[in-house]
């Protein structure tokens, strides 16, 4: 049994479907509303599938892959029988958007398997085939270069505000030499500057404090600052922008008094950022995040363009990391810096992928799709980025913004902070933000709306963080969910009907007035409602 086609495929594969008018059937597919659509043939047996796999066959190694699965599902036993063989339909087809291309096999008109396509960019392919191959040498001058790309061209592409000079926040780390970084105090300068979001995971010694500050403000020995640190500096120069902003080297790590005037800004400095640089994948701070990840494991199969070329592409299962389990994406303080933020650079654990407010997509892939709601890919609604809020907002405003606060405390409530009084601190500045859009007509009280305080007040602690429970130690009052740690579902997820009480008066005080949507140091509820005696019994 030879191989054909580059060596990829042997004769059974490429006399049964690697022809060009078979392929074309199979291509053809993408464009048909017919679940079946696709080419159909009966393979060699199974053992002449298992002596083509051992050779090297690449189609034979995906058949080899199927079928035993479908067999152990569907007929209970553990391998089909050297001379069995099976029917096999292919056929290419759109998912998500009209720019990414998945190949079906079914087997026996039962068990469907989709597999990622993607092909190197200078392939006779890539006229046809959108995916690109992922980068894993995240770190290079290639990615720096296609990650530059992404930034420039995300106006026109995903139709994104423009950015824009902005003042730059009052510490920024100058990166034009990134073997020698040193502080800037900007005293209302105006540029571009990259702002960082990663896990600490481990203190930092060398932070910028009082009695370091002058040092920095002249140079920073690079040797001293942990890998994601230098790795950040490095990515800032490489992306063209001389300017970064670090909470480790921006804010004095030994005051309060500047800890209450910066951290309230963080709003701000998230949302006036060119970009975002989020160390997705490292679980502490001294383990960088421009290291190369691990090679994909490439399939590769002929591909029969419609003009008649041969090409080559690369199908493989998506079994892409889950964003879910990344560490940043269990991390409280990560969260309002990557929501806040209009572009994100995302070093995950598997590539390098760039994130807008309408698109999310990996390093030199061409193709896009909305985010999801999955934690770590949760963004701001539209209305609340493509425009300033109104002095009056609409019923259709309303429902987006109180629909939003409620996606927003889904996903950080299941987040762990390592300090626990900083549960309302870490989303301040999504809530500040939230603020401006309800301006008079709502105000914050301890992580709750006034507006809908009857039925946020019903909230209840649906499932553990990854976070640990928190006792003798106040966080907030006992009727807000920052008083409690774990995931909340809140009272909109129960239908309520006539309110029969009646919320009197409700305040809490702030610990510091300079940080009046931070933590908290007591409040106050009253409500006046039907009492009933009831009897616990836990």
């Amino acid at each position: 049994m030879g191989l054909r086609n580059g060596s990829l495929v042997c004769d059974y594969c490429s006399s049964k479907f690697f022809s060009f008018e078979p392929f074309q059937i199979a291509w053809a597919a993408k464009d048909s509303s017919d679940p079946k659509a696709g080419f159909s043939y009966i393979t060699q047996t199974w053992q002449e599938i298992d002596d083509g796999e051992n050779k090297g066959c690449n189609w034979c190694d995906v058949l080899w892959g199927e079928i035993p699965f479908w067999y152990q599902h569907r007929k209970q036993e553990e391998s089909p029988m050297p001379e069995e063989t099976f029917k096999i339909t292919v056929g290419f087809e759109k998912r998500n958007s009209e720019d990414e291309i998945v190949l079906k096999v079914t087997v026996e008109d039962d068990w469907t398997a989709r597999y990622q396509v993607r092909c190197d960019p200078d392939e006779n392919a890539a006229a046809f085939v959108p995916g690109r191959m992922l980068v894993w040498q995240v770190g290079s001058p290639q990615a720096f270069k296609l990650a530059s790309d992404c930034l420039t061209q995300c106006t026109l592409r995903h139709n994104c505000p423009k950015p824009q000079e902005t003042s730059l926040p009052t510490r920024v780390i100058d990166c034009s030499d990134p073997e020698r970084p040193k502080l800037v105090l900007t005293k209302g300068m105006q540029g571009f500057y990259a702002a960082l979001s990663y896990v600490w995971g481990e203190p930092q010694p060398h932070s910028v404090c009082t009695t370091n500050l002058s040092t920095y403000l002249e140079s920073i020995d690079i040797l001293l600052l942990p890998k994601t640190i230098r790795d950040a500096i490095f990515c800032s120069y490489n992306l063209n922008l001389r300017y970064l902003w670090a909470d480790t080297l921006c804010i004095l790590q030994d005051s309060d008094e500047d800890k209450q005037r910066e951290i309230p800004q963080m709003c701000d400095i998230y949302r006036c950022a060119y970009v975002t640089i989020i160390a997705a994948s490292s679980w502490k701070v001294s383990e960088g995040f421009l290291h190369n990840r691990k090679k994909p494991v490439e399939t590769l199969l002929p591909f029969w363009c419609p003009d008649g070329k041969l090409g080559t592409i690369s199908v493989d299962e998506d079994d892409s990391p889950m964003s879910s389990k990344e560490p940043v994406n269990r991390r409280a303080w990560c969260f309002q810096e990557r929501l806040l933020s209009p572009r994100t650079l995302v070093y995950a654990s598997h590539t390098l992928q760039y994130q807008c407010q309408t698109a999310m997509n990996e390093i030199g892939d061409i193709w896009n799709y909305l985010p999801s709601k999955k934690q770590g890919e949760l963004r701001l609604p539209d209305t609340m980025v493509s425009r300033t809020p109104s002095k009056t907002l609409s019923s259709n405003d309303v429902e987006v913004v109180l629909t939003a606060w409620r996606s927003v405390l889904k996903d950080y409530t299941q987040r762990a902070v390592s300090d626990p009084s900083d549960r309302l601190v870490a989303i301040s500045g999504i809530a500040q933000l939230f603020q401006r859009w309800w301006g008079d007509s709502n105000r914050y009280i301890a992580g709750l709306w006034e507006r809908d305080l009857s039925t946020d007040l019903l909230w209840y602690r649906d499932s553990p963080s990854y976070g640990s429970l928190v006792t003798g130690q106040f966080l907030a009052p006992s009727w807000s969910w920052a008083a409690t740690i774990g995931c909340i579902a809140a009272g909109w997820d129960k239908r309520v009907g006539n309110i029969i009480w009646e919320v009197q008066s409700c305040n809490a005080i702030p610990v510091s007035d300079n940080h009046p949507l931070g933590q908290v140091k007591g409040g106050r509820l009253i409500v006046r409602a039907i009492m009933r005696d009831v009897t616990w019994d836990p």
